[in-house]
């Protein structure tokens, strides 16, 4: 008797990015424990043996408190720096932003806040004349192209079809790895509510374009019934990919510092093959965005009240007659704690993944969390990826796997099961590495925004339910830097790791 098996597949081996230390103990701990331990036994060999237990006692008070975590997976010494760096910005008027004429900018314009102020605008058309435009940040030295999408979901496709597209966006990933210039990729899925100005544009095109072709009346009637009926918060999806470029010269040698006119030069003779590349993982028809295009985008983020308008000047083919700095909100404020975000009428709150999913990640992992809610204005998602060069993957699964074993074969100490399967996920990507695979660092952002702060509970809960949905992903608010989350969350190209207060190898021993 013989019965079929279902394959689970499971897309990715995910796993934490950590240093392990000594009996369970971080490793900032273990190293205060190494310290401490010196020391008192250099005042035991001088025979001061209260010195000695002042200092273990010490050692022992710095090392619990490097050690203690609250339940969203941050220390002490984290929460203590993020609230005395939003303490001291506020002190300084940091935290509110004001544009135009009664701003501190100079020129009184509108330009988007905090860490996109001192970005720029670079228009270009590619090799075979397609419009495109970067975004210059010039102390980051970094580029970010954009590409809009409209993928058709997973509705309609069986699971080979699905296998080949995540192999294809395997593809993707390995081959922007390779290239020296490609620091990051961003993929923001945003869900709004459609302004009520689309569908009745799209019925009258269609009744001009029809001409004088005779169409029944209870064809227009229907149509008319549907446009007053049922063209009211109707959900709206836009999804875009951005890639960014770092301009600086890359420690092998392999590139040299480039300027933005030389950064787009470089670019532009890669840009069709990332386009066939995102179309062939599922990406659906891929077009270069255009400056018009992202600045209408981000205003609207900024100023989602705006929306009605913006749509509407779009729509009627005059344009917004925006400029890249005018994007921003008239005025905004940083709140700490609990944390938001107010800007143009309206209050955001940022999240983050803090800790990797647990379960089987599948092709419809993130459904829930990428789905429309009635209850929010906006709602961006965004996932950040690193593609990792292979030798730097090399170096990266070695170091990965020596913690895992570290951590699992400590003398005396049993392993707990999450041990186990790390050290089991760690002997597996250094496989897959050595069979091609590329290395890639991910991150994800969740922003929601409402109308009122009385709304952010309600709209909390529902982002921690769908994030936890069939992966158990657990997420984070970004508490006294909602202000920057927001500003990632976009996905205009910004860097994590390249702005943080806190170093990456400082977090991963803390």
């Amino acid at each position: 008797m013989s019965t079929d098996q279902q394959v689970v597949r499971q897309y990715g081996n995910i796993a934490e990015d950590k240093t392990a230390g000594l009996m369970g103990f971080t490793m900032a701990s273990t190293a205060v424990l190494g310290i401490g331990a010196v020391g008192v036994f250099i005042a035991i060999m001088m025979s001061q043996i209260w010195v000695a237990i002042v200092l273990s006692v010490l050692a022992l008070a710095v090392a619990a408190v490097l050690g203690s975590k609250d339940r969203y997976g941050r220390s002490k010494p984290e929460r203590w720096i993020a609230r005395s760096m939003h303490t001291k910005g506020k002190k300084a008027g940091a935290t509110t932003y004001k544009a135009g004429p009664v701003s501190q900018i100079p020129d009184g314009s509108f330009r988007a806040p905090g860490l996109l102020a001192a970005t720029e605008l670079i228009n270009f058309q590619d090799l075979f004349g397609h419009e495109g435009v970067m975004l210059w940040h010039p102390r980051l030295k970094t580029g970010t192209v954009f590409f809009s999408t409209n993928s058709s979901g997973l509705g309609l496709l069986d699971q080979d079809r699905v296998n080949r597209l995540v192999g294809s966006w395997a593809a993707f990933q390995r081959d922007a790895g390779s290239n020296a210039r490609v620091e990051q990729i961003a993929v923001t899925t945003q869900s709004t509510t459609d302004p009520d100005e689309r569908l009745p544009d799209a019925v009258s095109v269609a009744r001009q374009q029809a001409g004088n072709h005779e169409v029944p009346s209870f064809a227009r009637q229907v149509m008319d019934d549907v446009v007053q009926n049922l063209n009211h918060n109707v959900p709206k999806l836009e999804q875009w990919v951005s890639l960014t470029f770092s301009g600086k010269a890359s420690d092998q040698g392999r590139a040299p510092e480039r300027t933005a006119d030389e950064l787009v030069s470089d670019v532009k003779s890669l840009l069709q093959g990332f386009i066939e590349e995102l179309e062939s993982a599922g990406a659906g028809s891929v077009a270069l965005m255009k400056g018009t295009d992202l600045t209408d985008q981000t205003y609207v983020a900024y100023n989602p009240l705006g929306a009605a308008a913006v749509e509407r000047a779009r729509l009627t083919g005059t344009g917004t007659g925006l400029t890249w700095h005018e994007v921003g909100p008239a005025s905004a404020r940083t709140v700490g704690f609990p944390g938001r975000y107010e800007h143009a009428g309206v209050v955001s709150k940022s999240w983050q993944m803090f800790r990797p999913p647990a379960g089987t990640f599948r092709e419809n992992a993130l459904v829930a969390l990428l789905s429309p809610d009635s209850s929010m204005v906006q709602k961006r998602v965004t996932v950040f990826y690193r593609p990792q060069p292979p030798e730097k993957s090399a170096v990266q699964v070695q170091e990965a796997l020596t913690n895992a074993q570290f951590a699992t074969n400590q003398k005396g100490r049993r392993p707990t099961s999450s041990q186990i399967i790390a050290l089991e996920k760690a002997r597996k990507a250094e496989r897959e590495q050595a069979e091609g695979a590329a290395l890639v660092r991910f991150a994800i952002g969740i922003t929601a925004t409402v109308h009122t702060p009385e709304q952010l509970p309600q709209v909390e809960a529902s982002i921690m339910r769908s994030a936890s949905s069939g992966i158990q992903m657990r997420v984070r608010g970004c508490d006294y830097n909602d202000d920057a989350a927001f500003a990632f969350n976009l996905g205009l190209g910004l860097i994590p790791e390249n702005v943080a207060t806190i170093s990456a190898s400082v977090r991963k021993a803390l």
